[in-house]
């Protein structure tokens, strides 16, 4: 008996790892650090951000109740203030959860519309960190959100 070969292109199993690479678009860490090896452009950076989920740290919990948020805030070089976001909790480092113990997760869209004044730091502390003055994040709300916040109006 003679069996006929197997037309169908050969699966090869994935890895869980592989899987979500293959069928997901890149992940906010994965985009700044090839934004550092220079293989993401900075709309691209900014563009994965305003639609992934970050993170920052409070002092206080945070709840859907609490009216105000006190985000744990680095300065840059010039003294200028800086709200700390982190593309994944394992990116948060140590000292950090000292000063500031309770990591919020929120859509990074949300964050620069709530933001005045400051600037962000998205992984501090890590190689692939990315920084956006308070002009950048200006920038960013004018001519990221504003245009799709006016075509979603528009349909």
């Amino acid at each position: 008996m003679t069996e006929t070969p197997n037309t169908q292109p050969e699966q090869t199993p994935q890895s869980e790892e592989d899987a979500e690479t293959v069928s997901s678009p890149a992940s906010l860490e994965q985009i700044l650090i090839e934004g550092k090896d220079g293989k993401a452009q900075a709309g691209e950076i900014i563009r994965t951000f305003l639609t992934s989920s970050v993170y920052f740290l409070s002092p206080e919990e945070v709840s859907d109740e609490t009216g105000s948020v006190n985000p744990l805030t680095l300065q840059d070089n010039e003294g200028n203030p800086l709200i700390a976001l982190f593309s994944t909790s394992e990116n948060i480092p140590e000292d950090y959860k000292e000063h500031a113990p309770h990591a919020v997760e929120a859509p990074g869209v949300a964050v620069v519309q709530s933001i005045t004044g400051a600037g962000i730091m998205i992984d501090a502390g890590q190689e692939h960190g990315f920084q956006i003055s308070a002009e950048g994040v200006e920038r960013i709300r004018t001519d990221f959100i504003s245009p799709a916040e006016d075509a979603e109006a528009q349909q």
